[in-house]
């Protein structure tokens, strides 16, 4: 008997099919909040809102340049779903601000052994184990939050966030439109 695995998938694509679903494990996650008696449906234009000044905490994630990399994220993504952009003096229908927060994220390696082979003479060879402290490493975690609120009572209607999504590694563009693009893709279209 011959078995044929002519349609079954190569090994490679397993394992990039394997690290992929990995990769996809390990990504942000997206938390939202909506008050269910507003209709966001209704929405059809917009505005930018600068978040209100505040005490500066952590300065790479509270300075101008970061606010205008999520403004055009922000503006890009909507106007790409059919929402208008328009000025905050002209009535649009929601308001949209944003927020970060920066925490210390420590991460262990686990506690581990070392093994080892001592020459004992003259009774022979040994061996030794010795714990091994876990290796420490501390990063910073961001997180962004970007904020919906009705243009006409001014209540937040809709909140969207992820943890991890900027750290001491990646404070750039690509990363910051990524995260506004996965945060609102939670929003509600028209």
């Amino acid at each position: 008997m011959r078995l044929d695995f002519t349609g079954f998938p190569s090994r490679s694509a397993l394992l990039a099919l394997a690290a992929l679903l990995l990769l996809s494990a390990c990504g942000p996650r997206i938390y939202v909040e909506q008050d269910q008696a507003i209709p966001l449906a209704r929405y059809h234009s917009f505005a930018w809102v600068s978040p209100p000044a505040g005490p500066v905490r952590d300065p790479i994630l509270d300075s101008q340049i970061l606010e205008e990399r999520v403004k055009r994220a922000v503006e890009s993504e909507l106007a790409g779903r059919g929402f208008v952009l328009t000025e905050a003096d002209r009535s649009p229908d929601f308001l949209v601000t944003y927020h970060t927060a920066s925490k210390e994220k420590l991460e262990s390696s686990g506690a581990s052994f070392s093994f080892g082979i001592v020459d004992a003479f003259p009774n022979g060879f040994g061996s030794v184990f010795v714990p091994v402290a876990p290796d420490l490493r501390s990063r910073q975690e961001g997180t962004l939050m970007l904020d919906v609120i009705d243009g006409r009572s001014k209540r937040l209607v809709w909140r969207g966030w992820t943890s991890g999504w900027v750290n001491q590694d990646s404070y750039n563009e690509a990363a910051v439109a990524s995260a506004v693009q996965q945060i609102l893709a939670k929003f509600p279209t028209q």
